[in-house]
């Protein structure tokens, strides 16, 4: 069985060699992440080349993902040593040098807190309550036990803190690439769409065209919801900064809204975090885990992701075996009909009678082949979530690289000559040739006909038996 659900894994120090590489794509690895928080810009362009290299060798489509780390709080303790504080103990943030029972963060960040605000640091496994309040610290209590360490994240969940959308690091990263290296860029923290314009500014004067990745985790980017899935050309539900950011009771909901609205829109649509976390030290995941993953292929995601258990973990292949193995059972179970869809012209039409027919059609369709040198139809096309593959023909190296991450695509790259054609049978042939359908197949065809030039619009669609 063959998965149609894309899987992005974060490559690190257990997966930067071009072995591993290797057996991560045959597992079936779509994108490599490449996170910013961790390595400097030279070891991350070091192994983007490589892992670049070995897809060409085994001639298949891999994205990269330059994930960037955005405005992250984070505290600093006296001379970076932990320390324990007991239910109703008290410590303090500050924005000078800390003492003892003190966390340092930005003076704006203690500006921002007001007397009974909850904040969290650690992922949430420490939570505070602000008693006290002066100019340069706040005073907090703890309502459980708790183990306060140096430098882990702060979250402020639902207290605006004016902080720049793009930080030093993130820059110096993107100085460091081109097109031909990365593929996606995933902007942190996204508050609303004038973050993702400052990304694009910022992309442009760089002469980078990468597709922007908005990480909903946090209320503002809930609350503007809709505008940034039109602004940004994929979305990932990013659970763990999320969780903490809003109450957890309400992540289910949410990442089965963004998830509905990512696929109405034809925006892809990654769900991401702790997928198979206790992977990372046990060779089997847990059976929560593995309704984790299932109920998001049962939600409709494009893709699924992995971050700690393929940086570091023991086992970053099998973790690879174990999401395409869940995905490939569940697909066929999904339901994922899509009535209420957004009206992008008429590909729109092309595409949902492409759906109808898979749906309605009294004979087996082998195959979907998309023509689509943007890669625009084929997200259209993958948006109703057909069971069987599509197989996304273009001529543009960036459209290749970029279907990677799109539900049941298979890019195709191929010469110009494949989308020069004037009838049926030159369609056909040219098919055939570059050894994209075979003899016997039932094949569902999109393409444009009534324009003679390549890129072309979709305006037509053919159900053919290869002879």
């Amino acid at each position: 069985m063959q998965k149609l659900t894309k899987i992005v894994a974060t490559l690190g120090p257990a997966t930067e060699t071009a072995e591993v590489m290797e057996a991560l794509i045959n597992a079936g690895m779509n994108v490599a992440r490449f996170n910013t928080k961790h390595g400097t810009p030279e070891w991350h362009l070091e192994r983007i080349h490589r892992v670049k290299a070995v897809a060409k060798k085994l001639g298949k489509s891999v994205g990269v993902l330059l994930d960037l780390q955005g405005p992250e709080i984070r505290i600093n303790t006296k001379d970076g040593v932990a320390f324990e504080l007991k239910v109703g103990e008290q410590a303090k943030f500050v924005s000078t040098p800390p003492g003892e029972r003190e966390m340092n963060i930005p003076a704006n960040v203690i500006e921002a807190l007001q007397i009974g605000d909850t904040v969290s640091t650690d992922d949430g496994a420490c939570e505070y309550k602000v008693v006290k309040k002066d100019e340069t610290s706040a005073t907090v209590e703890s309502p459980t036990d708790v183990t306060v360490k140096h430098r882990k994240t702060m979250n402020t969940p639902g207290i605006s803190i004016d902080m720049p959308s793009l930080i030093e690091n993130d820059l110096i990263q993107l100085d460091n690439m081109t097109d031909a290296d990365i593929d996606f860029v995933g902007l942190s923290f996204v508050r609303d769409t004038k973050d993702i314009a400052i990304l694009r500014e910022e992309l442009k004067k760089r002469g980078l065209h990468t597709d922007v990745v908005a990480k909903i985790e946090n209320q503002s980017s809930i609350d503007n919801l809709d505008e940034i899935i039109e602004a940004s050309d994929a979305v990932m539900v990013a659970r763990g900064d999320l969780a903490v950011e809003v109450p957890f009771e309400r992540l289910a909901y949410y990442q089965k809204m963004i998830i509905e609205k990512c696929r109405t829109a034809g925006k892809p649509v990654i769900t991401a975090t702790q997928m198979l976390k206790s992977m990372t030290f046990e060779p089997r995941p847990t059976r929560a885990e593995v309704s984790d993953v299932a109920n998001a292929i049962y939600d409709g995601t494009d893709a699924v992701m992995l971050s700690e258990e393929t940086t570091i973990g023991k086992y970053p292949v099998q973790c690879i075996e174990t999401q395409a193995k869940i995905a490939a059972f569940n697909e066929p179970l999904t339901e994922n009909s899509l009535w209420d869809f957004d009206d992008l012209g008429d590909t729109s039409a092309i595409t949902y009678a492409a759906s109808s027919l898979l749906d309605f059609s009294q004979e087996e369709i082998d195959l979907i082949v998309c023509f689509s040198a943007s890669g625009a139809t084929a997200r259209q096309l993958s948006r109703f979530r057909p069971n069987v593959k599509i197989k996304a023909v273009t001529c543009d190296s960036s459209a290749y690289n970029k279907l990677a991450v799109v539900y049941g695509v298979e890019p195709v790259l191929v010469d110009e000559s494949v989308f020069k054609y004037s009838s049926e049978a030159d369609i056909i042939d040219n098919l055939k040739a570059s050894k994209i359908v075979e003899v016997g197949q039932k094949v569902l065809i999109t393409i444009g006909l009534s324009e003679k030039i390549a890129g072309r619009k979709t305006d037509s669609l053919m159900l053919v038996d290869i002879k």
